[in-house]
């Protein structure tokens, strides 16, 4: 399940053929602020500063982008007194594509559920049957609250089957059939339809398309444009609450400057900071847990894997300060943000990440399941802790890996389950049929979700030959860099880099810089 360092050279020799050729001009110092500066919100771009500007060790912090750089990561960016201060070795070839987000996509929801709270047209606290339809669903599933679909704990059942069926005609009406397995509010039972029942909700709550909300009062204040981002819907044109949000990693940052500064942008409040606090508040069902964004603190937390749902008894990522918080997407899609250091570290991850890279991970079902943290991300936040020269940070705790993964056989086998997915049997959606739900054809939203692919699709292609053309001018620094990057990946692994592979790097530098 993990990448050699071998077939992660042969992988990235492409793009380095292609760099090497193209140019060998060296990238202009990117530092515009002044020491001691704090920046302001991103306008067009991010304002930057040297590392040693905003109390951080150059070098160190260096070390950690490489070895998160050459370990799937498309984009990384590390950002202080919101100043970008570094980013990985990909950036500019990636950071201007739109990847899926997967489950990051649920904090996305989960701000705009709060953006719809401090618009006063939402309450968390009210039950969902508020605002579904009249006669849609029982009264006990129209009673559980905004605030238990926010925490994962509806108490309907899990079945991932079903979960994950991309073709069902309509989510909303799928979490109205799915039985109740524990009281709400009681058990924590990670969901991908629940999430889609926010969205849902929200836009009831506030009277139009979810997306063209998110677009007026969320992404558009954070200076992302509409041609930057698209979402998919299911097929009755419900916006995917859970994932399926494509969105560039160059954006992430805006995201997080929005959460450090608890909840407003360039000096407009967005998201009450009541709203953010009760976000990042451990829900007692998982002290790992908060609306819909991972928590760092807590005495344990529990697991969202596909497999079987672990209870580990520490951190997410022991290396990193407990009050940091985060949003988790399949493949490495993160917004971290620390208060206690006024620090934002965004990563996304896909194209150059399968299978995964899950480098301590012997254990099969570990690697692939999402959710589990690695010692890669260990390591990556041991070195950002050390680069911190102001204040001083402990010294990280010994590794602990992630329990290994188990199966659950009835998260996926379950009869009326199974048969479900077929909208056929007693768990199937009322009304609903494979053809789409009340009599109607479930189409819409394909087709809404297919012409809305151009819009964002287009940009997408132009990018990737301007991304070409920047990391082509970072050639003299790309090569010690990847070098660098492997090198803490041996350290780590214990394997051992190709002897020709360090003095074949420095000869191609030689050659470039000459």
């Amino acid at each position: 399940m993990k990448l050699s360092l071998a077939r992660r050279w042969a992988a990235l020799a492409g793009v380095l053929s292609v760099a090497l050729l193209a140019t060998a001009l060296r990238a202009p110092d990117p530092a515009t602020a002044t020491a001691g500066t704090v920046c302001a919100d991103a306008g067009d771009r991010y304002e930057t500063a040297r590392p040693e500007q905003v109390g951080l060790d150059p070098a160190t912090l260096g070390h950690a982008l490489n070895l998160m750089s050459v370990n799937g990561s498309e984009t990384v960016q590390v950002y202080r007194h919101n100043c970008l201060v570094g980013t990985g070795i990909f950036d500019p070839l990636l950071g201007n594509v739109p990847g899926n987000n997967w489950s990051q996509t649920k904090t996305i929801t989960a701000l705009l559920a709060g953006r719809a709270v401090t618009l006063g047209r939402l309450s968390v606290d009210d039950p969902i049957g508020k605002y579904l339809p009249a006669g849609l669903g029982d009264a006990a599933h129209r009673g559980v609250t905004v605030r238990q679909l926010l925490t994962q704990t509806s108490g309907v059942r899990a079945n991932w089957t079903r979960e994950l069926n991309l073709a069902m005609p309509d989510r909303v009406q799928e979490f109205l059939s799915l039985p109740f397995d524990h009281e709400p509010g009681t058990f924590y039972r990670y969901s991908q339809t629940g999430p889609s029942v926010v969205a849902y909700v929200v836009q009831r709550a506030v009277g139009e398309d979810l997306q063209e909300f998110a677009q007026r009062e969320l992404f558009e204040p954070l200076g992302i444009p509409r041609d930057r981002w698209f979402w998919l819907r299911d097929r009755s044109g419900n916006t995917d609450g859970w994932s399926n949000l494509f969105l560039p990693g160059n954006e992430f940052g805006r995201i997080g400057q929005l959460l450090a500064n608890d909840g407003t942008f360039r000096g407009e409040r967005l998201i009450a900071e009541s709203y953010l606090r009760e976000l990042r508040t451990p829900s007692p069902a998982n002290p790992g847990y908060g609306y819909l964004t991972w928590l760092n603190a807590g005495p344990y937390w529990i697991t969202p894997s596909a497999f079987a749902a672990t209870r580990n008894p520490a951190p997410m990522i022991a290396s990193a300060p407990a009050d940091m918080y985060f949003s988790y997407g399949f493949f490495g899609q993160h917004v971290f943000v620390i208060p206690g250091l006024d620090m934002v570290v965004t990563r996304s991850s896909g194209t150059l990440n399968w299978p995964p890279s899950r480098l301590d991970a012997g254990d099969p079902l570990t690697a692939v399941a999402p959710g589990q943290t690695t010692r890669i991300e260990y390591e990556f936040f041991r070195l950002l802790m050390q680069s911190v020269v102001t204040p001083r940070q402990p010294a990280a705790p010994p590794y602990v890996a992630p329990k290994p993964g188990a199966v659950d056989p009835s998260l996926f086998v379950s009869v009326p389950d199974n048969l479900a997915v077929a909208q056929v049997g007693p768990n199937a959606p009322k009304g609903c049929t494979i053809f789409g739900c009340g009599g109607n054809l479930a189409a819409a939203g394909t087709i809404r979700s297919l012409m809305d692919v151009p819009r964002t699709g287009f940009p997408a292609l132009t990018a990737l030959p301007a991304g070409t053309t920047q990391l082509a001018q970072q050639v003299p620094d790309l090569l010690p860099r990847l070098l660098d990057g492997w090198q803490q990946t041996a350290r780590i692994t214990g394997e051992q880099l190709p002897a020709a592979l360090p003095a074949l790097l420095a000869s191609l530098q030689q050659s470039v810089g000459g």
